[in-house]
This record gives structure tokens, C-alpha cells and sequence, in this order.
């Protein structure tokens, strides 16, 4: 059985889970070969105004990178956001071949930004001490790890451009003002979360941080070393 294959198959069951949840639940198909266009099936693609042929998203880069799904078999109820500003709640399974091979992945995002904005309505009503219960971290989420998130994009300058400023936003330091050492750790970063998966992400994150091309392309090498 080729890999199309075998996800053609979870064709039926998207659209089986799309039907039970409702037009709020958006279920995508990705096949990983190919990022940049990774989007093979969906159902109810106007909640994120995705397509089939458009491309992965920064999580599904990210696990791509860090193979989380060598020791998991999905993530579940981590927090998604919209290029439009929509809230999410998602999971992803990991599917793979008879080898253990991750070939694809089915994603669940249930549109959740009535209920936030009901929730906060109701906190506001009680007029309660703390705030709103936040969403329930994934249930294979390991405690010690970061919160799991995503960025529903499917066009691919946006998702470099949304990744790219998401990994400087994390330094107190402007990318030109950097030490050699640093600009390497700040490479590693943009690696761990798949942005040279992407096409044009070398170019984009020279222009980004001040750098030469040659200058990221050696630092990437140093780092994969």
C-alpha cells in the first residue's frame, strides 16, 4: 500500500468526525512528503479558510523536527489560533504505515472563540476572584513541557513570516546586535521549529536578522553537526 493510500483511507473517518461534531470542527489531512502543499483532505476548510494544496502549519513543522511522534501517538486539546484571530481547540493523531512510519497526520480544530468570549461573559457575571479556567493541557502532554500551540495558516509566506517573528520575539536583544554564539543559538531555534522545511526560509531569515545567506547557511551546518 503506498502512503497516499493509506491516508485516503482516514478520508472517510474526517469526514465521519466533521459530521458528529458539527460545522465548527474543522478536520484536515496532511501528508507529510511534501510540507509546502501538505494539505491532501478537509472538512469544513471555511473555519480557517484553508484548501486542499495548501501547506502545513508551524506545529506540524515543529513536529516534524523534534519527532514527537516517536513516542506519542497523537496530542490532544492544545490551544490553536486562526490567522483571523479565531480560537482553537485541536488535537492531531499521527499516522503511520506498518513500519511505524509517520506518513501523514489527521487535525481536529474546534472552533472554541464563542465559547471563550462566553466564558469570559459568565467570569464577568460571577464576578469570581481568579480568572477563567484555561483549556486542559493534552493528555500525552508531559507536565515539564512548554504548552502546546498552533497557527492555523495555510499560506506559506504568512506561516514563515508568523514563525520567523515568533522565535525573535523571544530575545530582549535585536537579531544585528546578537553575538556570533548567539546568532548560532538563534539559527538552532529557527531549526527546531522547521523553518528550513520551508522554501525561501534561509532567504527570509537573513533579511529578518541582518545576516548574509552564507553566514545562515553555515550556522545551520554548524548546528546539525
Amino acid at each position: 500500500m503506498s502512503e497516499l493510500q493509506l491516508l485516503e483511507k482516514y478520508y472517510p473517518i474526517a469526514s465521519f468526525i466533521a459530521s458528529i461534531v458539527g460545522p465548527k470542527c474543522e478536520v484536515v489531512i496532511h501528508d507529510i512528503s511534501n510540507p509546502e502543499r501538505s494539505i491532501v483532505h478537509i472538512e469544513n476548510g471555511h473555519i480557517s479558510g484553508r484548501k486542499v494544496g495548501d501547506g502545513a502549519t508551524d506545529l506540524v513543522l515543529k513536529i516534524l523536527k523534534g519527532g514527537a511522534h516517536h513516542e506519542q501517538q497523537f496530542i490532544a486539546n492544545y490551544k490553536g489560533k486562526g490567522a483571523l484571530g479565531q480560537t482553537f481547540r485541536s488535537s492531531t493523531y499521527f499516522i503511520k504505515d506498518e513500519s511505524g512510519i509517520l506518513v501523514g497526520m489527521m487535525c481536529l480544530n474546534i472552533d472554541v472563540t464563542h465559547l471563550d468570549t462566553a466564558a469570559q461573559w459568565i467570569q464577568d457575571l460571577l464576578e469570581g476572584g481568579g480568572a477563567f479556567p484555561s483549556v486542559p493541557k493534552a493528555s500525552s502532554e508531559p507536565a515539564d513541557e512548554k504548552p502546546v500551540s498552533e497557527y492555523l495558516q495555510g499560506n506559506m509566506d504568512d506561516l514563515l513570516e508568523h514563525m520567523i517573528e515568533k522565535v525573535i520575539s523571544r530575545s530582549t536583544v535585536s537579531p544585528d546586535r546578537l553575538s556570533a554564539q548567539e546568532k548560532m543559538e538563534l539559527i538552532k531555534e529557527f531549526n527546531d521549529e522547521g523553518v528550513f522545511l520551508l522554501k525561501g526560509g534561509v532567504v527570509q531569515v537573513a533579511k529578518a536578522c541582518n545576516m548574509s545567506e552564507p553566514t545562515v547557511y553555515r550556522y545551520l551546518q554548524k548546528v546539525k553537526d
